[in-house]
């Protein structure tokens, strides 16, 4: 004679009630636990969102690449930098230089990118900057029609 409780089993919808209440329970209590699912205060040196709708840096740090934020050079994520006065950014942090502490052999190591390889490799800001084929080509002064010689016939 079995005297288990267990005999006729659990049903299962009582099982994945069960399962379902506390896996909310857990997610409920970490939530709460971590501080919440918050986006605001980053200090200096986190990553950020850019396309966030308001600043989630802390007070004098911005998201570079969010809106007239400064970019950094050959680093393909944004973080909170402090900027000075101009807009420029004044950061100490690691992340907040250009190559963002790792992120041009990144970039190099992703698509060879020939700006992104040679800061990388230890060239200078400026020469990494000429190479890099994503620079933006300086604005055309004139039309090709008016950079043409004058017609030599006289007509």
């Amino acid at each position: 004679m079995k005297t288990s409780k267990f005999e006729k089993g659990i049903p299962m919808l009582a099982r994945a009630c069960t399962f379902v209440g506390a896996l909310f329970a857990v997610l409920s209590l970490a939530g709460a636990g971590c501080g919440g699912f918050t986006d605001t205060n980053l200090p200096e040196g986190d990553r950020c969102n850019p396309l966030d709708q308001h600043n989630e840096c802390s007070s004098g740090a911005v998201c570079t690449g969010q809106g007239s934020s400064p970019t950094i050079p050959f680093c393909p994520e944004n973080y909170c930098c402090s900027v000075d006065s101009s807009g420029n950014i004044a950061s100490g942090n690691a992340n907040c230089q250009p190559g963002c502490n790792g992120g041009a052999a990144s970039i190099c190591k992703a698509d060879s990118d020939p700006g992104a390889c040679a800061f990388a490799g230890g060239a200078s800001l400026a020469a990494a900057m000429a190479m890099d084929e994503d620079a933006a080509a300086p604005p055309a002064t004139s039309t090709p029609d008016a950079a043409a010689p004058p017609d030599a016939s006289g007509d």
